[in-house]
């Protein structure tokens, strides 16, 4: 049991053999409403059906275009027609979009409800259940609405990880990856140790879902409202974020955010922040870990990529705030001139590195 510190409230990460099983334990239940991801609600119909009320249920598609600000509105009406009252709990099951939903309702409705979380993607467990973000899609702006605002308890249940499809583990991996690169060399061999070896055991994904909130976990706890040192968990999202952006979210985030530490390592050998060998077998590294998305990603626009990152919340003024690298566990937040510098770079980048 992991226990996270909050300027809101310290919260708990719980483990739990199955879904069941933690929702069972779910804090005043008779007053708890449920927003669950539609494919959840399908995959484990009889261990919900256990715990929860189908009257304070509401079943959400998890995409990026329900994680809109637009079509919030009928959400908090559904959940306000069924009862929910300031002294409810709602429960969120799901992965990051659904996640993403209930923290922002959680956190303004009433202004400040309990809510519990019941994160069900590997990207969820291992990095974004614990953090306190919300992050809000408004037009074609990713990410540009949201709130701080933690769970009052993280119910982690590693074995509904068996029914994702081989590209949600991929995509959870790239922020394991994220995490051990920010953490160092030898935590970073040994991941990628266990994934040439990987087999798709829920084993070693535990293993690295710990390790990975272990890692994440002092960063926020210095850093909660992403001011200062936890602006490195970046690493990799300036560029992930405008590729996801580009190709209207057809790669996952996560295999994103591992295209996005390769352009960011690149980016960083341009400006000789690291030598190009780094770059080189980082490259060759994580190549089963994005394979075949630089396809999709060489033929989206260019303009496309270009704008989103000059439109990532996290720029100021002419330049575009990136978190490169001198290593592993040698990230910097580096102001890089928009035209001058991460342009050319970037462009090249597009152009050799990703057949």
């Amino acid at each position: 049991m992991l226990t996270i510190k909050s300027h809101s409230h310290d919260y708990k990460v719980e483990p739990y053999s199955s879904l069941g099983a933690a929702l069972r334990t779910v804090t005043a239940l008779e007053r708890a409403h449920f927003l669950i991801d539609a494919e959840i609600a399908r995959l484990y119909a009889d261990e919900l059906a256990q715990a929860v009320v189908p009257e304070r249920t509401v079943i959400v598609p998890a995409s990026e275009e329900q994680k809109s600000f637009e079509v919030l509105t009928p959400i908090f009406l559904q959940l306000l027609q069924a009862g929910l009252k300031r002294d409810g709990n709602l429960v969120v099951v799901g992965g990051g979009v659904v996640q993403d939903i209930g923290c922002f309702i959680a956190s303004v409705l009433f202004r400040g409800l309990r809510w519990e979380l019941v994160p069900t993607t590997l990207l969820a467990q291992a990095d974004s259940c614990i953090g306190s973000k919300s992050s809000i899609n408004i037009g074609s702006y990713k990410n540009q609405i949201g709130t701080f605002y933690p769970p009052h308890r993280v119910l982690l249940v590693v074995a509904v990880l068996a029914t994702l499809p081989p590209d949600e583990i991929r995509s959870g991996m790239g922020e394991i990856i994220k995490l051990q690169l920010l953490k160092g060399e030898e935590d970073f061999r040994e991941l990628m140790t266990d994934l040439q070896e990987f087999q798709g055991g829920l084993g070693t994904v535990e293993k690295w879902v710990l390790r990975s909130m272990a890692v994440k976990q002092p960063y926020i706890e210095e850093d909660e409202y992403d001011r200062g040192v936890r602006n490195l968990l970046n690493y990799g999202h300036t560029f992930g974020h405008a590729y996801e952006s580009a190709t209207h979210y057809g790669i996952p985030h996560g295999i994103a955010v591992t295209l996005g530490i390769l352009t960011a390592t690149f980016v960083s050998v341009e400006l000789g922040f690291v030598p190009a060998a780094h770059y080189q077998e980082l490259k060759r590294l994580l190549a089963p870990w994005h394979s075949p998305y630089g396809g999709l990603l060489r033929a989206a626009s260019s303009t496309g990529i270009f704008q989103a990152i000059r439109h990532d919340k996290k720029n100021t003024g002419d330049a575009v705030n990136c978190i490169l690298t001198r290593g592993p566990g040698r990230m910097e937040k580096i102001k890089v001139r928009f035209q001058e510098e991460l342009v050319p770079a970037v462009s090249r980048f597009l152009a050799t590195e990703t057949t």
